[in-house]
Protein backbone atom coordinates (compact mmCIF):
# COMPACT_ATOMS: atom_id res chain seq x y z
CA UNK A 1 0.00 0.00 0.00
CA UNK A 2 1.25 3.49 -0.78
CA UNK A 3 3.01 5.42 1.95
CA UNK A 4 0.69 8.27 0.97
CA UNK A 5 -2.31 6.39 2.35
CA UNK A 6 -0.64 6.28 5.75
CA UNK A 7 0.40 9.92 5.76
CA UNK A 8 -2.52 11.49 7.60
CA UNK A 9 -0.49 14.43 8.83
CA UNK A 10 0.00 15.80 5.36
CA UNK A 11 -3.59 15.03 4.43
CA UNK A 12 -2.67 13.95 0.88
CA UNK A 13 -5.91 13.09 -0.88
CA UNK A 14 -6.51 9.86 -2.81
CA UNK A 15 -7.45 11.92 -5.84
CA UNK A 16 -3.92 13.31 -6.25
CA UNK A 17 -2.38 9.88 -5.66
CA UNK A 18 -4.71 8.34 -8.22
CA UNK A 19 -4.11 11.09 -10.79
CA UNK A 20 -0.31 10.85 -10.52
CA UNK A 21 -0.33 7.07 -11.02
CA UNK A 22 -3.02 7.32 -13.69
CA UNK A 23 -0.65 9.45 -15.76
CA UNK A 24 2.13 6.89 -15.21
CA UNK A 25 0.07 3.89 -16.31
CA UNK A 26 -1.75 5.89 -18.97
CA UNK A 27 1.59 6.49 -20.64
CA UNK A 28 2.33 2.77 -20.67
CA UNK A 29 -1.21 2.06 -21.91
CA UNK A 30 -0.74 4.40 -24.88
CA UNK A 31 2.47 2.54 -25.72
CA UNK A 32 0.94 -0.94 -25.32
CA UNK A 33 -2.42 -0.30 -26.96
CA UNK A 34 -1.48 2.13 -29.73
CA UNK A 35 2.22 2.47 -30.45
CA UNK A 36 3.31 -1.17 -30.05
CA UNK A 37 0.48 -2.73 -32.11
CA UNK A 38 1.12 -0.14 -34.83
CA UNK A 39 4.83 -0.99 -34.78
CA UNK A 40 4.20 -4.75 -35.10
CA UNK A 41 1.81 -4.08 -37.96
CA UNK A 42 3.95 -1.61 -39.97
CA UNK A 43 7.45 -2.64 -38.77
CA UNK A 44 8.47 1.02 -38.92
CA UNK A 45 11.24 1.32 -36.30
CA UNK A 46 11.94 5.01 -36.92
CA UNK A 47 8.30 5.97 -36.49
CA UNK A 48 8.00 3.99 -33.25
CA UNK A 49 11.21 5.40 -31.73
CA UNK A 50 10.20 8.99 -32.52
CA UNK A 51 6.69 8.39 -31.16
CA UNK A 52 7.83 6.83 -27.88
CA UNK A 53 10.48 9.52 -27.33
CA UNK A 54 7.90 12.25 -27.95
CA UNK A 55 5.52 10.53 -25.52
CA UNK A 56 8.20 10.23 -22.83
CA UNK A 57 9.25 13.88 -23.18
CA UNK A 58 5.64 15.08 -23.05
CA UNK A 59 4.71 12.99 -20.02
CA UNK A 60 7.95 13.85 -18.22
CA UNK A 61 7.16 17.54 -18.67
CA UNK A 62 3.58 17.11 -17.44
CA UNK A 63 4.47 14.78 -14.58
CA UNK A 64 7.44 16.89 -13.48
CA UNK A 65 5.39 20.06 -13.17
CA UNK A 66 2.54 18.21 -11.50
CA UNK A 67 5.00 16.68 -9.03
CA UNK A 68 6.47 20.11 -8.25
CA UNK A 69 2.97 21.40 -7.53
CA UNK A 70 2.26 18.41 -5.28
CA UNK A 71 5.46 18.94 -3.32
CA UNK A 72 4.57 22.57 -2.67
CA UNK A 73 0.90 21.93 -1.89
CA UNK A 74 1.53 19.16 0.65
CA UNK A 75 4.87 20.50 1.91
CA UNK A 76 6.87 17.37 1.12
CA UNK A 77 9.65 16.26 -1.19
CA UNK A 78 9.05 12.52 -0.74
CA UNK A 79 8.02 10.92 -4.03
CA UNK A 80 7.02 7.75 -2.18
CA UNK A 81 4.09 9.70 -0.75
CA UNK A 82 2.49 9.68 -4.21
CA UNK A 83 3.56 6.47 -5.95
CA UNK A 84 5.13 3.08 -5.17
CA UNK A 85 7.43 3.64 -8.16
CA UNK A 86 9.47 6.16 -6.20
CA UNK A 87 12.81 6.22 -8.02
CA UNK A 88 14.62 9.54 -8.37
CA UNK A 89 17.98 10.69 -9.64
CA UNK A 90 20.05 13.57 -8.32
CA UNK A 91 21.46 16.37 -10.47
CA UNK A 92 24.23 18.90 -10.10
CA UNK A 93 23.59 22.41 -8.80
CA UNK A 94 23.60 23.77 -12.38
CA UNK A 95 20.50 21.70 -13.18
CA UNK A 96 18.57 22.07 -9.93
CA UNK A 97 15.80 23.84 -11.79
CA UNK A 98 15.16 20.60 -13.70
CA UNK A 99 15.19 18.34 -10.63
CA UNK A 100 11.42 17.89 -10.89
CA UNK A 101 11.84 16.21 -14.29
CA UNK A 102 14.58 13.92 -12.97
CA UNK A 103 12.22 12.97 -10.15
CA UNK A 104 9.42 12.09 -12.58
CA UNK A 105 11.46 10.48 -15.38
CA UNK A 106 12.67 7.21 -13.69
CA UNK A 107 9.19 6.12 -12.61
CA UNK A 108 7.86 6.77 -16.13
CA UNK A 109 10.58 4.56 -17.63
CA UNK A 110 10.07 1.88 -14.95
CA UNK A 111 6.34 1.56 -15.62
CA UNK A 112 6.91 1.66 -19.40
CA UNK A 113 9.45 -1.19 -19.19
CA UNK A 114 7.27 -3.33 -16.90
CA UNK A 115 4.20 -2.87 -19.09
CA UNK A 116 6.29 -3.41 -22.24
CA UNK A 117 7.58 -6.74 -20.92
CA UNK A 118 4.03 -7.72 -20.06
CA UNK A 119 2.92 -6.83 -23.59
CA UNK A 120 5.74 -8.85 -25.17
CA UNK A 121 5.03 -11.90 -22.99
CA UNK A 122 1.30 -11.69 -23.68
CA UNK A 123 1.95 -11.40 -27.42
CA UNK A 124 4.39 -14.31 -27.30
CA UNK A 125 1.89 -16.63 -25.55
CA UNK A 126 -0.95 -15.45 -27.78
CA UNK A 127 1.12 -16.09 -30.90
CA UNK A 128 2.18 -19.51 -29.60
CA UNK A 129 -1.45 -20.40 -28.91
CA UNK A 130 -2.50 -19.30 -32.41
CA UNK A 131 0.32 -21.33 -33.97
CA UNK A 132 -0.65 -24.40 -31.92
CA UNK A 133 -4.29 -24.03 -32.99
CA UNK A 134 -3.26 -23.63 -36.63
CA UNK A 135 -0.98 -26.66 -36.39
CA UNK A 136 -3.76 -28.72 -34.77
CA UNK A 137 -6.22 -27.67 -37.47
CA UNK A 138 -3.71 -28.55 -40.18
CA UNK A 139 -3.04 -31.94 -38.55
CA UNK A 140 -6.77 -32.67 -38.32
CA UNK A 141 -7.22 -31.67 -41.96
CA UNK A 142 -4.37 -33.95 -43.04
CA UNK A 143 -5.73 -36.83 -40.99
CA UNK A 144 -9.20 -36.33 -42.44
CA UNK A 145 -7.72 -36.41 -45.93
CA UNK A 146 -5.79 -39.58 -45.15
CA UNK A 147 -8.91 -41.23 -43.74
CA UNK A 148 -10.87 -40.22 -46.81
CA UNK A 149 -8.24 -42.01 -48.90
CA UNK A 150 -8.37 -45.16 -46.79
CA UNK A 151 -12.08 -45.93 -46.92
CA UNK A 152 -12.63 -45.85 -50.72
CA UNK A 153 -9.39 -47.75 -51.31
CA UNK A 154 -10.37 -50.37 -48.76
CA UNK A 155 -13.96 -50.73 -49.99
CA UNK A 156 -12.76 -50.99 -53.58
CA UNK A 157 -10.82 -54.16 -52.69
CA UNK A 158 -13.76 -55.67 -50.80
CA UNK A 159 -16.18 -54.98 -53.65
CA UNK A 160 -13.77 -56.66 -56.06
CA UNK A 161 -13.94 -59.79 -53.91
CA UNK A 162 -17.72 -59.64 -53.79
CA UNK A 163 -17.86 -59.24 -57.56
CA UNK A 164 -15.61 -62.27 -58.10
CA UNK A 165 -17.81 -64.40 -55.84
CA UNK A 166 -20.99 -63.28 -57.56
CA UNK A 167 -19.56 -64.37 -60.92
CA UNK A 168 -19.02 -67.83 -59.47
CA UNK A 169 -22.52 -67.75 -57.96
CA UNK A 170 -20.90 -68.82 -54.74
CA UNK A 171 -23.09 -69.91 -51.81
CA UNK A 172 -20.82 -67.81 -49.60
CA UNK A 173 -21.91 -64.58 -51.24
CA UNK A 174 -24.61 -63.78 -48.61
CA UNK A 175 -22.09 -64.28 -45.81
CA UNK A 176 -19.65 -61.96 -47.57
CA UNK A 177 -22.37 -59.33 -47.92
CA UNK A 178 -23.02 -59.49 -44.17
CA UNK A 179 -19.34 -59.11 -43.47
CA UNK A 180 -19.17 -56.27 -45.95
CA UNK A 181 -21.98 -54.51 -44.06
CA UNK A 182 -19.94 -54.95 -40.88
CA UNK A 183 -16.97 -53.35 -42.62
CA UNK A 184 -19.15 -50.52 -43.92
CA UNK A 185 -20.43 -49.83 -40.42
CA UNK A 186 -16.87 -49.76 -39.16
CA UNK A 187 -15.77 -47.49 -41.98
CA UNK A 188 -18.65 -45.06 -41.45
CA UNK A 189 -18.85 -44.86 -37.66
CA UNK A 190 -15.68 -46.16 -36.04
CA UNK A 191 -13.25 -44.19 -38.20
CA UNK A 192 -14.68 -40.85 -37.06
CA UNK A 193 -13.27 -41.56 -33.60
CA UNK A 194 -9.77 -40.46 -32.75
CA UNK A 195 -9.03 -43.84 -31.18
CA UNK A 196 -10.84 -47.17 -30.96
CA UNK A 197 -10.31 -50.35 -29.00
CA UNK A 198 -7.55 -52.56 -30.40
CA UNK A 199 -10.02 -55.43 -30.17
CA UNK A 200 -12.27 -53.63 -32.66
CA UNK A 201 -9.35 -53.25 -35.03
CA UNK A 202 -8.59 -56.97 -34.64
CA UNK A 203 -12.22 -57.79 -35.45
CA UNK A 204 -12.13 -55.82 -38.68
CA UNK A 205 -8.78 -57.39 -39.64
CA UNK A 206 -10.26 -60.87 -39.15
CA UNK A 207 -13.37 -59.93 -41.13
CA UNK A 208 -11.30 -58.63 -44.02
CA UNK A 209 -9.05 -61.72 -43.95
CA UNK A 210 -12.14 -63.96 -44.02
CA UNK A 211 -13.48 -62.16 -47.11
CA UNK A 212 -10.19 -62.10 -48.98
CA UNK A 213 -9.43 -65.73 -48.13
CA UNK A 214 -12.45 -66.79 -50.23
CA UNK A 215 -10.85 -65.79 -53.52
CA UNK A 216 -7.16 -66.56 -53.04
CA UNK A 217 -5.54 -69.74 -54.40
CA UNK A 218 -6.02 -72.83 -52.25
CA UNK A 219 -2.25 -73.20 -51.98
CA UNK A 220 -1.91 -69.82 -50.24
CA UNK A 221 -1.34 -69.93 -46.49
CA UNK A 222 -2.75 -67.11 -44.37
CA UNK A 223 -2.31 -66.81 -40.62
CA UNK A 224 -3.12 -64.07 -38.13
CA UNK A 225 -1.95 -64.61 -34.54
CA UNK A 226 -2.95 -62.18 -31.82
CA UNK A 227 -3.32 -61.94 -28.07
CA UNK A 228 -6.84 -62.92 -26.91
CA UNK A 229 -6.52 -61.10 -23.59
CA UNK A 230 -6.09 -57.54 -24.80
CA UNK A 231 -7.96 -55.06 -22.61
CA UNK A 232 -10.64 -52.89 -24.22
CA UNK A 233 -8.92 -49.90 -22.63
CA UNK A 234 -6.01 -50.34 -25.04
CA UNK A 235 -6.71 -48.12 -28.03
CA UNK A 236 -5.18 -47.02 -31.33
CA UNK A 237 -6.21 -44.89 -34.28
CA UNK A 238 -8.74 -46.68 -36.52
CA UNK A 239 -7.80 -48.20 -39.89
CA UNK A 240 -4.11 -48.09 -39.00
CA UNK A 241 -3.25 -51.77 -39.48
CA UNK A 242 -5.74 -52.71 -42.18
CA UNK A 243 -3.83 -51.23 -45.16
CA UNK A 244 -0.90 -53.52 -44.35
CA UNK A 245 -3.14 -56.59 -44.61
CA UNK A 246 -4.67 -55.20 -47.81
CA UNK A 247 -1.28 -54.84 -49.43
CA UNK A 248 -0.20 -58.24 -48.18
CA UNK A 249 -3.13 -59.88 -49.98
CA UNK A 250 -2.64 -57.82 -53.10
CA UNK A 251 1.07 -58.55 -53.44
CA UNK A 252 1.39 -61.70 -51.37
CA UNK A 253 -1.29 -63.89 -52.94
CA UNK A 254 -2.27 -62.39 -56.29
CA UNK A 255 1.11 -61.43 -57.69
CA UNK A 256 3.09 -64.53 -56.78
CA UNK A 257 3.52 -67.81 -58.60
CA UNK A 258 3.38 -71.09 -56.72
CA UNK A 259 3.02 -71.26 -52.95
CA UNK A 260 2.28 -67.89 -51.35
CA UNK A 261 1.83 -66.88 -47.71
CA UNK A 262 0.81 -64.12 -45.32
CA UNK A 263 1.87 -64.19 -41.67
CA UNK A 264 0.49 -61.47 -39.40
CA UNK A 265 1.14 -61.16 -35.68
CA UNK A 266 -0.16 -58.70 -33.07
CA UNK A 267 1.06 -58.37 -29.49
CA UNK A 268 0.09 -55.74 -26.93
CA UNK A 269 1.63 -54.81 -23.56
CA UNK A 270 3.20 -51.42 -22.95
CA UNK A 271 3.59 -51.24 -26.72
CA UNK A 272 1.58 -52.44 -29.65
CA UNK A 273 3.76 -54.56 -31.93
CA UNK A 274 2.29 -55.60 -35.25
CA UNK A 275 4.21 -57.54 -37.89
CA UNK A 276 3.18 -58.77 -41.29
CA UNK A 277 5.28 -60.85 -43.66
CA UNK A 278 4.13 -61.99 -47.07
CA UNK A 279 5.47 -63.62 -50.20
CA UNK A 280 6.39 -61.09 -52.85
CA UNK A 281 7.35 -61.05 -56.49
CA UNK A 282 9.11 -57.99 -57.91
CA UNK A 283 6.96 -56.31 -60.52
CA UNK A 284 7.90 -53.66 -63.03
CA UNK A 285 4.35 -52.32 -63.27
CA UNK A 286 3.55 -51.99 -59.57
CA UNK A 287 5.24 -50.82 -56.42
CA UNK A 288 4.47 -52.56 -53.16
CA UNK A 289 2.56 -50.39 -50.73
CA UNK A 290 1.05 -47.77 -52.99
CA UNK A 291 -1.36 -45.51 -51.10
CA UNK A 292 -1.52 -47.87 -48.12
CA UNK A 293 1.99 -47.80 -46.65
CA UNK A 294 2.58 -44.14 -47.48
CA UNK A 295 -0.69 -43.35 -45.77
CA UNK A 296 0.28 -45.32 -42.66
CA UNK A 297 3.70 -43.67 -42.43
CA UNK A 298 2.17 -40.20 -42.61
CA UNK A 299 -0.58 -40.99 -40.09
CA UNK A 300 1.94 -42.42 -37.64
CA UNK A 301 4.01 -39.24 -37.90
CA UNK A 302 0.95 -37.11 -37.18
CA UNK A 303 -0.68 -39.27 -34.50
CA UNK A 304 2.32 -40.71 -32.66
CA UNK A 305 5.29 -38.36 -33.07
CA UNK A 306 8.40 -39.79 -31.39
CA UNK A 307 6.27 -42.67 -30.06
CA UNK A 308 6.38 -45.13 -32.92
CA UNK A 309 8.61 -47.17 -35.20
CA UNK A 310 7.72 -48.14 -38.74
CA UNK A 311 9.98 -50.70 -40.38
CA UNK A 312 9.70 -51.97 -43.95
CA UNK A 313 12.00 -54.64 -45.45
CA UNK A 314 11.88 -55.94 -48.98
CA UNK A 315 13.74 -59.07 -49.96
CA UNK A 316 13.86 -61.11 -53.17
CA UNK A 317 10.72 -63.12 -52.50
CA UNK A 318 9.30 -61.68 -49.26
CA UNK A 319 8.11 -58.42 -47.80
CA UNK A 320 8.16 -57.54 -44.09
CA UNK A 321 6.40 -54.70 -42.23
CA UNK A 322 6.64 -53.95 -38.52
CA UNK A 323 4.85 -51.28 -36.48
CA UNK A 324 5.62 -50.40 -32.85
CA UNK A 325 3.46 -47.88 -31.00
CA UNK A 326 3.87 -46.74 -27.41
CA UNK A 327 0.43 -46.92 -25.76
Amino acid sequence: MFAALKNNLKEITLFHIFLYNFILFGTAAVNNLILMPKFFKNKNVKQYVLSILALIVLVTFIQGNYLEWLFKKFNTNRLVDFTPFAVTSGVSENFQAFQKYFDAFPSIIMVLVIMFLGFVLQRFFWKSKIEEQAKAEQTNAELSLLKSQISPHFLFNVLNTLYALSLKKSDETPDVILKLSDILRYSLYETVEKEISINNEIHILKTYIDIESLRIPSSAKVSFDYDNSISDSKKIAPMLLLPIIENAFKHGTYSTIGESFIKANLRVNEKLIFTCENSFKESITSEFGGIGLKNIRKRLQLLYPNKHKFEVKKEVDAFYVKIEIEL
